[in-house]
């Protein structure tokens, strides 16, 4: 009886590994998947090179993985079955109170985070301008108390307080700030950046540092644009049981402009671009757009004091500057991925009045474009 059963359970288990793989060849490939927010692997292309260095197994592999039928509701099943077991984390995201994920923050690479201060205190020594270094902690970090209990994590805290007092020019104290607003919508549950709102806060840190008195928040109307929007940690993480987050908007467009510059032209678009709303990506809603990163923008406003700006960001800039646009007549938001052509250049030849370097701890972290870009000069 027991040969009987176990040839049962192989042919059990043949039949379904067979049928996956008739189904799998049968559905059309997907190119891209909205719930991981990210392009899916394509059948590979059988060549003899390949094969001899091994990486047509591994593209086999990245495509079956890929491709598998029903990905996304296995990938659903095990991160609810990780947390009914008792599990606090997946790929990297705590599953923390109150429905919210949370990215997990690892020790960085010291010698990495050296190389971009030292990239910036040579870039202050080369410059006339005043510069302001502004670091953005994570969730991680403010809301804290909301991971689950030991929660294994780098101090983001303690790392700011760090590269500050290595820095040779002004300091934003976005932490201060945020932290005494701790119990506010400041980040959203399912996404790494901070909300508007966290992002206003942020506003009031850089208008401390540069010396200027920041707009009451009372005197702003709060518009909800989307109450659909699930981030980039909900498509890494796995988790599909958590309820979507809001994305507000505290400042209207009227009398601001958004130009993208390419070589010496400028290309009109919109400051808010609400055709991404109707997009897996919502947060591409500030001044982002589909398809990638922008190198450089220019905004103006009817602020005419004729003071000019530089923004050298990464996306969490994208929901803040729209409130530096009451202070300034023009602001350029400088992307260093993909802006190559010279920091000091570009501050010479449009009349900047001040820098502000605007990074979260984490892309800060990781960022190894500002040793190239800033460190150069």
């Amino acid at each position: 009886m027991k040969k009987i059963s176990d040839l049962i359970q192989i042919v059990i288990f043949s039949a379904m590994i067979v049928g996956f793989m008739i189904v799998m060849f049968v559905l059309p490939d997907k190119d891209f998947s909205e719930q991981e927010n990210r392009v899916l692997s394509g059948a590979p292309e059988i060549t003899f090179e390949g094969f001899k260095s091994a990486q047509l197994m591994k593209d086999i592999e990245s495509y079956m993985t890929d491709q598998f039928p029903l990905r996304d509701s296995w990938i659903s099943m095990k991160s609810y079955s990780e947390k009914i077991i008792g599990k606090t984390e997946n790929n990297g995201a705590f599953f923390c109170k109150e429905d919210t994920l949370i990215s997990k923050f690892n020790a960085p690479d010291k010698e990495l985070l050296d190389t971009n201060i030292n990239a910036i205190n040579s870039f202050v020594k080369s410059t006339d301008v005043p510069v302001y270094f502004s670091l953005i902690p994570g969730a991680v970090s403010v809301w804290e108390e909301k991971l689950p209990k030991n929660a294994q994590n780098y101090n983001q805290k303690a790392l700011i307080e760090e590269l500050y007092s290595k820095v040779e020019c002004d300091t934003v104290d976005n932490y201060e700030v945020l932290d005494a607003h701790d119990d506010e919508y400041i980040y959203y549950r399912t996404d790494h950046h901070w909300t508007t709102l966290g992002a206003y806060y942020g506003y009031t840190a850089v208008a401390d540092a540069l010396g200027f008195e920041p707009v009451d928040i009372k005197e702003y109307k709060k518009t909800t644009v989307s109450d659909e929007f699930y981030g980039t940690i909900y498509s890494s993480s796995g988790v599909r049981w958590v309820e979507p987050d809001e994305i507000d908007m505290y400042i209207p467009a009227e009398n601001k402009k958004a130009e993208k510059i390419v070589g010496e032209n400028s290309i009109e678009r919109e400051f808010y671009n609400y055709a991404m709303l109707e997009e897996k990506d919502k947060y591409t809603f500030f001044l982002s757009e589909k398809g990638g990163i922008t190198p450089l923008l220019k905004l103006t406003s009817d602020c005419d004091n004729g003071k000019k700006l530089l923004i050298i960001r990464d996306s969490y800039s994208d929901c803040q500057v729209p409130f530096l646009t009451e202070h300034y007549s023009e602001i350029y938001l400088m992307d260093l991925r993909l802006y190559k052509l010279g920091v000091n250049n570009f501050i010479e030849n449009n009349d900047i009045d001040a820098v502000l370097i605007n990074y979260s701890v984490a892309n800060f972290s990781e960022d190894e474009n500002i040793k190239v870009w800033l460190g150069n000069n």
